[in-house]
């Protein structure tokens, strides 16, 4: 399945930050994981959204800060 994951910036706007493919171990890791690693950059997951328009699930993201605070908008 397709994932796009979106960086939600402090003024509200979102940022593309990664299409990949992920496999059925990877979609099912999506149950337990409350963050991810990407680019070497840590980010919540806020929320998904499945896109059956474009046929990709869509996830949400917010940087977290290295003090562990979260950048929410």
């Amino acid at each position: 399945m397709n994932i796009t994951l979106y960086e939600k910036m402090v003024d509200g706007e979102l940022q593309k930050i990664s299409d990949r493919l992920w496999d059925d171990k990877l979609i099912s890791a999506l149950n337990v994981a409350n963050f991810l690693l990407v680019n070497g950059k840590e980010y919540e997951m806020i929320e998904g959204r499945l896109n059956l328009d474009l046929n990709v699930f869509e996830i949400l993201l917010v940087t977290v800060h290295s003090e562990g605070g979260v950048n929410r908008p």
